[in-house]
Formats: structure tokens, C-alpha cells, sequence
């Protein structure tokens, strides 16, 4: 019976939210020693329903989120992201989050062209955030990219970023 109403607080706050929340959240009002081996099991049955969401593990915490066989229909109706990405900003964001605590001129010298605007576009949406000065002349900011950017890539952590033979990989095929 606890269970049943814990899986329900669960997914009724997760559509609530609109957005991904942390499992410290759910800890407020879901009482369980294992919480988050709960949590990922309440994830895995909403999915095998095939509702046409998903909910999905992201940056710490769950997300509800359009399956993707329905997104690209609804997104005709509602929209893409508005927040979309160009080329140069999906570059300087690659930088950056292989990087980790990267300098602008480190991304400018990588990207061979200045990314002032480009960053400056990114912090602004959110992408990647200051991480203090890094101590050598001149104490330029460092950057990393942010749970946003977690998110908006459907990534639970940097470490399941492709490594670079994972990419030769996938484009080769």
C-alpha cells in the first residue's frame, strides 16, 4: 500500500514539476531506507506501460519527458526546444564539457575562432556556468557545463559523454 501511493507521489510530482528533480526532493515526502533503488524501479515500470512519456534518470534526479516515437509528431504542434543550439555553440559546449574547467581562450584556441559571443549565449541559457579563476597570470574564468546541460542532453553524469572511439564509431557506420 505504501509503495503503490510512494510510485504515485513519485510520477505526480515529476509531471507537477515540469522540469527534473533531484532524488533529495523526493526524500521529503517518500520515506524509504532505499529510495533510490525505489525511484529507479518506479522509472522502470512507468516505461514498460509505453504511455508515450518516459520517465527518465537525468543529472542526479528524473525527468518526465515525450517518448521519443511521439516527439517528433507533437513537436510540429508544440514546438521544438526553443533554446535551440547552432554549430558553433554545439562545438564550444563540446569543449567545455570534455574539458571541464576550461578557459576562454583554451575554447577560442581549440575552435581556432573567438567564442565571446558564443559563451556569452550559453551562459545566458544556462549551459555552462563560471567555476572561479584558475591561478595563473591574468586569472581567467574557468567554465563547466551545468546540470542544465545534463538535462537538455538526456545525460545522468559527463561520464557517459561518447569518448572519442565511441565517435569514430558511431560515424564510421
Amino acid at each position: 500500500m505504501e509503495r503503490d501511493k510512494n510510485k504515485k507521489l513519485f510520477i505526480s510530482a515529476l509531471f507537477l514539476a515540469g522540469k527534473s528533480l533531484e532524488v533529495q526532493f523526493f526524500q521529503k515526502f517518500i520515506n524509504s531506507p532505499e529510495i533510490e533503488a525505489d525511484l529507479a524501479t518506479f522509472a522502470d515500470e512507468f516505461n514498460v506501460m509505453n504511455t508515450g512519456l518516459e520517465i527518465r534518470a537525468v543529472s542526479g534526479g528524473y525527468q518526465l519527458v515525450s517518448a521519443p516515437d511521439v516527439s517528433d509528431t507533437l513537436s510540429k504542434y508544440f514546438g521544438a526546444r526553443s533554446d535551440g543550439l547552432s554549430r558553433g555553440a554545439l562545438e564550444t559546449l563540446s569543449v567545455i564539457s570534455y574539458k571541464q574547467r576550461s578557459t576562454k581562450a583554451e575554447v577560442d584556441t581549440i575552435r581556432g575562432v573567438d567564442c565571446s559571443h558564443t559563451m556569452r549565449v550559453l551562459l545566458e541559457k544556462g549551459f555552462i556556468a563560471s567555476a572561479g579563476r584558475r591561478n595563473v597570470a591574468g586569472k581567467p574564468l574557468e567554465y563547466v557545463t551545468t546540470k542544465y546541460f545534463l538535462e537538455y542532453f538526456g545525460l545522468k553524469s559527463i561520464s557517459e559523454l561518447p569518448t572519442f572511439r565511441e565517435w569514430q564509431e558511431l560515424h564510421s557506420q
